[in-house]
């Protein structure tokens, strides 16, 4: 583990701390996959949601977060504040520098308790997640799916499944055309991601063969 990858986790786990259990909030994103085993990367920024139901107490858990890591020498800056939105960005010792997302966020299951804290359920972070991939499409998310898919814990159609309890307008003729963009991604886009240029070799090429497949299937 890098020690980047190590001080945002020690990141993540005070602001979790510090939301407190009644709080909702649960580690999302790329974060929860890692966590769960199926990814091992740094990631951007930390993704902390909660539900609807919490949205009341939303600015008191921000306060919190924010008093927990300053107490533990971060310096914090709150890029953005809005509603049931915020964006911080956490400054440590030796040029440490990650982001915080706060926001609420739907979810099927309870979040379930790991060693970092909360953590959104498998099921929901692998939904989030091949949900972004067809919305968005970017290079973290077409390698995140590809390792995924070859964790051999879910089929494809319980993919398909997840990402449409996540986005009930997940389509698969998008989704095919969605993988179709890892054609363009260049090997410095996921350099920071650990991921070598022949092995996103691979990752092009197992997506492309998976969008022919699906667009097989539908015709």
């Amino acid at each position: 583990m890098s020690g980047g990858h190590a001080e945002q986790r020690r990141v993540a786990r005070i602001a979790l701390t510090a939301t407190g259990d009644g709080s909702g909030f649960a580690l999302a994103g790329s974060g929860a996959i890692r966590e769960h085993g199926l990814i091992d990367r740094s990631t951007e920024d930390v993704d902390l949601f909660t539900t609807q139901q919490a949205a009341a107490t939303f600015d008191q858990s921000l306060d919190r977060v924010i008093a927990a890591l300053r107490s533990q020498g971060y310096s914090i800056d709150i890029r953005r504040h809005q509603g049931t939105f915020a964006q911080l960005t956490v400054t440590g010792a030796q040029g440490f520098l990650t982001g915080i997302n706060l926001a609420v966020d739907w979810r099927a299951h309870e979040p379930v308790r790991l060693g970092i804290g909360p953590v959104l359920s498998l099921e929901d972070a692998v939904g989030n997640k091949v949900a972004a991939l067809f919305s968005r499409a970017e290079a973290r998310d077409q390698v995140d799916v590809d390792a995924i898919r070859r964790s051999g814990r879910f089929t494809d159609e319980e993919l398909f499944r997840l990402a449409r309890q996540t986005d009930p307008g997940f389509d698969l003729e998008w989704f095919a055309r969605s993988l179709d963009t890892v054609e363009r991604i260049h090997p410095e886009e996921v350099r920071v991601y650990g991921v070598s240029p022949e092995e996103l070799d691979g990752v092009k090429t197992r997506m492309e063969e998976w969008a022919a497949d699906i667009r097989a299937h539908l015709h």
